[in-house]
């Protein structure tokens, strides 16, 4: 368990994201991560479960627009309403981390936090928290962001890579080592080769680190979000408040702290932790497929489907009254709601984000 004591560990849970390539599930007013993908639970659900198994509902910290609370409080209940941090517009995770940041060091008198994602799949649960304890500490001790990472399983251009030096020290079986460089989405010939080498490692975005320390991040290398979270931190508890922070929150950069922040870190902000957490990032439907699957050839079928000599397919409907059937597909990805139908190949699940271009230009919001 996370030992509680003053200025303990709290969790920058971010919730905001569209989620656009799992379309149509995910929609507008119910992105993926409220959705129940892997079973009656979603994984903003799962995430949270997770988290109470070393902490206590009341160190959670959502972040997500105001159209989400609704949701949170409904799936969620345990954590407290008042610890929702809300968005007043989605502007990528330079915003949402930066004002997590911003927020935590005043309400929570500049504690250690840990960032996560509420779209994750993390299968090793215990591993999870014993990595969180050892990042807390290793942030208590060096005043350095500590990031939790994962070794690749294969070449995946989606993700980012930390590139590691020598092992500092292992503790209960968690390697720590030195940080070098991080490696923003390489092309496939880099991604392989990294897969390959030791020295990398999958950047998931899990990081422990003082309230105070990330925004002398930010001051260092995001100087504009700096300068607005800094406006954002002196209206927080005051009648302006809501005021300022739409004005200035519209200001941040609309970018990644991947790009903007993390990726200009040297060896003296950071140390990485190795940890094996079973993790995946439910991303796009052949992910999902390849997580619920036993073998490539396995069909994944979930609602009234019914399929004939089918292999190494996603069959998903969500359709009452309504029956799915399918003969002789391979690779295929048939996504069935009451008011929309993908079919895609396996392999195209990244373009689901165009054909949600094309229905935002044929004014189809309803289907959004």
């Amino acid at each position: 368990m996370v030992q509680n004591h003053s200025n303990d560990l709290k969790v920058a849970l971010i919730c905001g994201g569209a989620g656009t390539r799992m379309w149509p599930m995910s929609r507008e007013d119910k992105p993926k991560q409220f959705q129940p993908l892997l079973g009656e639970l979603s994984t903003f659900q799962l995430m949270v479960k997770r988290l109470l198994k070393g902490l206590s509902p009341a160190d959670i910290y959502p972040i997500a627009s105001r159209r989400y609370v609704g949701l949170i409080v409904q799936q969620a209940p345990q954590i407290p309403l008042e610890n929702i941090i809300i968005e007043p517009d989605r502007r990528d995770t330079l915003a949402a981390v930066g004002l997590a940041a911003a927020i935590l060091k005043k309400k929570a008198n500049n504690p250690l936090v840990v960032s996560v994602w509420s779209d994750h799949l993390v299968r090793n649960d215990q591993d999870f928290i014993s990595s969180l304890n050892l990042a807390r500490e290793l942030a208590i001790d060096t005043d350095k962001s500590i990031e939790i990472a994962v070794r690749p399983t294969f070449a995946n251009t989606q993700l980012g890579y930390l590139q590691v030096g020598k092992m500092v020290k292992k503790s209960n079986g968690l390697a720590i080592f030195e940080f070098v460089k991080q490696i923003e989405k390489p092309s496939q010939a880099e991604a392989k080769k990294y897969v390959q080498g030791w020295e990398y490692l999958w950047h998931i975005g899990y990081s422990v680190w003082r309230a105070s320390t990330m925004l002398r991040l930010f001051e260092k290398h995001a100087k504009e979000a700096s300068k607005q979270l800094d406006k954002i931190a002196k209206a927080y508890g005051s009648d302006e408040y809501d005021k300022i922070l739409s004005e200035s929150y519209s200001k941040i950069p609309k970018t990644s702290i991947d790009y903007a922040v993390l990726s200009k870190l040297g060896k003296e902000d950071q140390l990485v932790i190795s940890a094996d957490l079973g993790w995946s990032d439910i991303g796009m439907w052949d992910v999902l497929k390849d997580e619920l699957s036993k073998s490539k050839t396995d069909n994944v079928v979930s609602g009234d489907v019914f399929d004939l000599d089918g292999k190494d397919n996603l069959l998903y409907s969500t359709s009452k009254g309504k029956v799915v059937a399918t003969i002789g597909l391979e690779g295929m990805i048939v996504v069935d709601t009451p008011d929309a139908l993908l079919v895609c190949d396996k392999n195209r699940t990244a373009d689901v984000k165009k054909i949600i271009e094309k229905l935002k230009d044929a004014n189809k919001d309803e289907v959004l």
